[in-house]
């Protein structure tokens, strides 16, 4: 049988071309995101564009993801309580179901909770300053009238204030602006109004999501690892990261809950044993606060001091000392402990990554600097544990 020449060329064409496009796979993923990197930054302005609209047409849904995420954490101690209550008897179905509802009840009733308990209280410190301040005015300038030093000024003061007709025609003119203005006020107050009822709609959105999520949560885990598997290359490295990763941000949530109850207790506890007032709310202030980076603690200082000073100057000075040592105290040992321990990682690199992220990306640097560091800080561990396994360093010679 004669065999062509043309198709031994071809057959050596294609074998040459399978070998090349073997050696060249490696690095296609390296040229696919080095295309997107060009693209990206050659029409930058175009590409955040779109990048707004997309992130604005599914924010209910990353809204409803993030919800997910959190409330999860608590429905997975619901159903793992459950199944240690039942031993192993009750239906999937079933425990889904009461740990969904108690998750979302638990969220409801602690947010409820802390409101109606501050928010009373907030009502009832700035009634109380205002009547005090009321009370106190014709006093302080009655006493100020009767200085002998300060008298003439004051009399100067009062010759100084406008007659009755000028305070009718300031009011007038007032009343005239007011009511030109009243229509650009409404505007934006339905502009208000508008983005308000937005939001809204936005996070109740979010929370049905949340809802199918969470009840569907490994009929979607499933989907996706088969995406993965199916369409992304090195999909065993890119699975075992995004598995890290949601390990070490559930264990850092878990370690700022656990390190913002602390908080509140010591401050509670504190508060208790120098006889200052308000010392439960503040506690209860403290450790919501406490929930937000770097900010949170300062704010929560303010209302609290707040609350205090509509009582004692004194001791509202006393609990601002108190709070700061207290901070200090949390900032540099209880914190880095707690955090560290939860998701692996010293606290020397606990203030680090805190330190260096928020400095380079803000609030957002802060709140993801601690499961990022952990993630790297792990692979880098490893991948160095093996290495040394197995190619250990030669001894060094005697």
């Amino acid at each position: 049988m004669l065999v062509n020449p043309e198709d031994k060329v071809d057959s050596k064409l294609e074998k040459k071309i399978k070998e090349n496009a073997n050696k060249m796979k490696p690095y296609i993923p390296f040229c696919v995101l080095a295309l997107i990197m060009f693209i990206v930054f050659r029409y930058w302005d175009d590409a955040v564009h779109f990048v707004d609209l997309v992130l604005g047409a599914s924010s209910a849904l990353i809204i409803g993801m993030i919800i997910a995420f959190l409330v999860n954490i608590i429905m997975s101690m619901y159903e793992s309580g459950l199944k240690k209550l039942t031993r192993g008897k009750i239906k999937h179905g079933l425990s889904r179901t009461i740990g969904l509802i108690a998750s979302f009840l638990t969220v409801i009733i602690i947010l409820v909770g802390i409101i109606g308990f501050v928010v009373p209280e907030l009502i009832n410190s700035v009634t109380m300053m205002i009547t005090a301040i009321s009370d106190s005015v014709p006093d302080i300038l009655e006493e100020l009238m009767k200085n002998k030093y300060i008298g003439p000024y004051a009399e100067k003061l009062l010759q100084s204030l406008p007659s009755e007709d000028e305070i009718a025609s300031t009011i007038q003119s007032m009343g005239t602006f007011i009511l030109n203005g009243a229509s650009g006020a409404m505007g934006t107050l339905m502009n208000s109004a508008g983005a308000l009822i937005s939001i809204v709609a936005k996070v109740g959105i979010g929370i049905f999501f949340s809802i199918y999520i969470l009840a569907g949560k490994e009929k979607l885990s499933r989907q996706f690892t088969g995406l993965i598997n199916t369409y992304v290359p090195g999909n065993e490295t890119l699975l075992a990261l995004i598995r890290l990763l949601g390990r070490n941000f559930r264990g850092y949530i878990v370690a700022q809950v656990t390190d913002a109850c602390i908080l509140g207790c010591l401050c509670a506890l504190g508060m208790t044993i120098l006889r200052l007032p308000y010392a439960a709310m503040s506690g209860v202030i403290m450790a919501f606060f406490a929930l937000i980076p770097i900010i949170g603690a300062f704010l929560g200082m303010a209302i609290c001091a707040f609350f205090i000073l509509t009582i004692s100057p004194t001791q509202a000075l006393i609990f601002l000392i108190f709070i700061l040592c207290l901070q200090q105290v949390d900032n540099n040992i209880i914190y880095p402990r707690v955090v560290g321990n939860k998701v692996d990682l010293p606290g020397m690199w606990v203030l680090a990554a805190v330190t260096v992220f928020g400095g380079l990306f803000g609030l957002v640097g802060i709140m993801c600097s601690v499961p990022i560091t952990a993630t790297a800080y792990k692979i880098i561990k490893d991948d160095y544990h093996n290495k040394m396994t197995n190619n250990p360093p030669p001894e060094p010679k005697k």
